[in-house]
């Protein structure tokens, strides 16, 4: 499976797999994963993401090791990778 992100604003990417939106986020990859894994899509499924435009894969991983991280922009030294935790405040499904 190929996400395809382009830029939706503010930082912001839109995720599509085979031309449907999954998401826009600022970690596309990580919450398509994370749309991927909640429609049943098999955690050992691979996964790879290219820029809207670009054959050139830029991250591969699957769909449950992707859907269980995100990316912390820290104070100290830049991006990284670190465990996903759904916030507190959203709303069950």
């Amino acid at each position: 499976m190929n996400i395809t992100v382009s830029p939706a604003g503010r930082g912001r990417f839109h995720a599509h797999l085979d031309g449907r939106l999954l998401c826009t986020s600022l970690t596309p990859f990580f919450s398509a994963a994370r749309v991927l894994k909640a429609e049943g899509v098999l955690p050992q499924e691979p996964l790879t993401m290219t820029h809207d435009g670009s054959t050139m894969v830029c991250l591969t991983s699957t769909v449950g090791e992707a859907a269980n991280f995100t990316v912390d922009e820290g104070r100290n030294g830049g991006p990284t990778l670190r465990p996903y935790r759904p916030s507190p405040f959203a709303r069950p499904e």
